[in-house]
């Protein structure tokens, strides 16, 4: 299973191994209560895990190894130069190298660098080291064990999201495979900018834009509920034009109103990142195809979303389809899901994609060897 805890709603994904091919089981949102969440960490496991059980025993789902999202505001990355050495000896020399930037102590932190690079020469690698608070990732393994479920490893928002990404370049050639692109991760509050080279993670910016943005703007032009302007950006009817006017329908009458001053954020943040990585590898731009634009978030199915943003950016623009090429075993509320709000998904698809493969690792005996120990707490 797959748990995304956002920071106002949780989604979750099952899927199962079925012959050669993946199958999503089922699909879950729920919206959070105000304050249930602080910087982070979920400050009533207790409550947020009954929350998820009473789901499961509604459905029938049993005790699942389940991988779970740590927001990427939350931790601190670092590319720094580490010794050719693995396991405990690598993270010990990562810790030294990382203590002085982080924002937070690093004895109260989880620390991970990727893996050592076999058949290097025996000298320094480079490695993105991770270090995320410990009371972020304890508390929310700590939900997981409330809910019935057995929490097995954690995640960043954004490795969720490459794990999307991955699948869907394998069948691509190797020159896409190995290009660099770009993907923005539109949350609620949050919207995450991702530079991808390699089919690894190079760079990460988090902007504050969401889509409770563009909702608060139409609460406010038409004067409804901010609940009611937030439903209305997911209805199919609802459209975005190219000059930043939102079309919605209100009590069956057609209202239009212009967002494109909160959109313009969004786009002024992406060129700046852009020239910036464009400034440190040029030459990763050849054929275009660092111009090349993933979207995922619940808002970029609004209709012209994308359209919207390709327009303003000058760039080719496809959205993100978590749940393409695999089997949908859901009941028909499910299924409106997966067909309409797929989007939304990509986090907690990712997890649970990440959950498989940590299952069927555990079964055949291998360990990863991570920090992240997941505690009861007394």
């Amino acid at each position: 299973m797959g748990l995304d805890i956002g920071t106002s709603a949780i989604k979750l994904v099952v899927a199962r191994n079925n012959a050669s091919r993946l199958a999503i089981r089922h699909t879950w949102s729920a919206s959070l209560a105000p304050g249930l969440l602080e910087n982070g960490v979920v400050k009533n496991p207790k409550s947020l895990g009954k929350m998820i059980r009473r789901w499961a025993e509604k459905t029938g789902v049993g005790n699942l190894g389940t991988v779970f999202s740590i927001p990427n505001s939350i931790a601190a990355l670092r590319w720094v130069s580490l010794p050719n050495v693995s396991g405990e000896e690598r993270r010990g020399a990562a810790k030294i190298k990382v203590r002085r930037h982080l924002p937070f102590p690093v004895d109260e932190a989880y620390v991970e660098p990727t893996e050592r690079v076999e058949g290097e020469s025996g000298g320094p690698q480079q490695s993105l080291v991770i270090a995320v608070p410990r009371a972020v990732v304890d508390s929310r393994a700590e939900t997981i064990l409330h809910a019935g479920f057995t929490p097995i490893a954690a995640e960043l928002e954004a490795q969720a999201v490459l794990q999307i990404v991955d699948r869907r370049l394998s069948s691509r050639s190797v020159l896409y495979r190995n290009a660099s692109l770009t993907i923005i991760d539109v949350g609620g509050r949050n919207t995450h900018m991702y530079v991808v080279q390699n089919q690894s993670l190079q760079f990460i910016r988090s902007v504050k834009f969401g889509s409770d943005l563009l909702a608060s703007a139409l609460a406010t032009k038409f004067d409804i509920p901010f609940e009611d302007a937030q439903r209305s950006l997911l209805q199919p009817k609802t459209m975005l034009r190219l000059d930043g006017a939102i079309v919605i329908e209100i009590d069956g009458a057609i209202a239009v109103a212009d967002i494109s001053a909160e959109l313009d954020k969004l786009v002024r943040e992406f060129l700046r990142l852009l020239r910036y990585f464009r400034s440190l590898h040029p030459e990763r731009s050849y054929a275009g195809i660092l111009d090349h634009l993933i979207l995922c978030g619940g808002v970029v199915g609004l209709q012209g979303f994308g359209e919207f943003l390709g327009n303003h950016l000058g760039l080719r623009v496809e959205t993100a389809q978590p749940f393409a090429g695999l089997l949908a075993e859901v009941d028909a509320d499910g299924f409106q899901e997966v067909s309409r709000r797929q989007e939304a998904y990509a986090v907690a698809v990712g997890l649970a994609l990440s959950a498989i493969e940590h299952s069927q690792d555990l079964k055949g005996g291998h360990q990863h060897g991570a920090e992240f120990h997941f505690k009861r707490s007394a």
